[in-house]
């Protein structure tokens, strides 16, 4: 698409919001979707802890993770509907389009699959004594490295007022992945410790903060 037939990000914005969200050009619909998002957000973080809590007697790493994505997206949803319209709280910089900019794009995709492309990464296989610190090195990387590196280039367009609202935004959200790889650095960083397993006469390689048993190379 060339540049003179891009929609401007007025234009994007209305048409997002009409079709996802179902908003109007009226302030009363716009009311209503934040009101139903924001009520969204206290449903799902009731309903999917219950409904993992209740079908596999735990919620574990993947409930939570699920959880938090969407309480996020609940409450992000209804910040963008909310302050589409307050032009005093978007950035006074336009932007350039450039690489920095391509990068940036990025930034949320990353801190929502991210940490689970990563928790997939460890998950989906046994770890083993030989491949456990690269397994955990790549989760590292895809959930911490990867939302920090995409979040930089957008700090160019915290100027004025959308400071106040686009600086919290911007912080949180790239701490939620990190949040989650935090068990995996320490682990990382100390590494495994030796402990006994009933009914095992071998000692076993076991990484505390995860809570995970390393398989014996073969």
């Amino acid at each position: 698409m060339t540049p003179e037939k891009r929609p401007s990000p007025d234009a994007a914005a209305r048409q997002i919001a009409k079709t996802y969200f179902g908003v109007g050009d009226d302030a009363a619909s716009n009311r209503y979707a934040v009101r139903r998002l924001l009520f969204g957000a206290l449903e799902v973080a009731a309903l999917i802890p219950a409904l993992f809590f209740l079908r596999f007697g735990e919620v574990g790493g993947l409930g939570w993770g699920m959880t938090i994505f969407f309480v996020a997206y609940c409450l992000l949803a209804a910040i963008g509907l909310q302050f589409r319209s307050k032009a005093r709280y978007h950035t006074p910089i336009v932007a350039r389009g450039d690489w920095v900019d391509w990068i940036g794009a990025f930034w949320l995709v990353s801190c929502a699959f991210g940490p689970l492309f990563g928790w997939i990464a460890t998950s989906a296989i046994p770890l083993t004594e030989s491949d456990w610190r690269w397994l955990y090195m790549l989760r590292v990387v895809l959930a911490a490295g990867v939302p920090l590196l995409t979040a930089v280039p957008l700090t160019r367009y915290l100027r004025g007022k959308a400071t106040h609202l686009a600086l919290p935004i911007l912080v949180v959200v790239t701490m939620l992945p990190i949040w989650s790889v935090v068990g995996v650095s320490k682990d990382l960083w100390e590494g495994p410790i030796v402990t006994e397993v009933q009914g095992s006469s071998q000692p076993v390689l076991y990484l505390p903060h995860t809570d995970r048993r390393l398989e014996r190379t073969r």
